[in-house]
This record gives structure tokens, sequence and C-alpha cells, in this order.
């Protein structure tokens, strides 16, 4: 702990901060819970790994953000039918 507390004071004492810095806003939510393992083809792993790199993320993040925008999307749908 006393580590962090060093780090943090260091940050604090700096020019961590500046005026032109962008102010972001997060939307935290819960912590995930659950873990779907996947099985690919290496063409297809490969193709996700260059995606991702090519988003600046990794893999797995990449898979759940298309997870979770095809299941709103079939829900829209289904609400619009």
């Amino acid at each position: 702990m006393q580590d962090i507390e060093r780090e943090v004071a260091k940050l604090e004492a700096g020019d961590t901060w500046r005026d032109d810095d962008e102010v972001v806003d997060l939307d935290v939510q819960r912590p995930l819970d659950k873990v779907i393992p996947v099985r690919l083809p290496s063409e297809a792993c490969e193709a996700l790994r260059r995606e991702a790199r090519e988003l600046g993320i990794g893999p797995t993040t990449l898979s759940r953000m298309w997870i979770l925008e095809k299941l709103r999307s079939v829900r829209a749908a289904r609400r619009s039918a």
C-alpha cells in the first residue's frame, strides 16, 4: 500500500494534470462474472486478433463488444417485428 501512496504523491507533486487535458466520463458497470469459451478456426482467430490490434484493444474485448452488439440488434429486431 505504501508503494501506491508514494506513486500518487509523485503524481500530485508533478505536472500530471494540464489545463488542456480532456475530461472523460466513464460508464462503470458491474464486473463481468461469466466466461464463455469459444472455439474458432485458426484463420478466424488470427483475423479477430488483427481487427482488435487495429482498434487498439484485445481480442477478448472485441469479441465481447461484437457479441453484445449482436444481442442488442436481435432484441431491437424482435421488438420492431
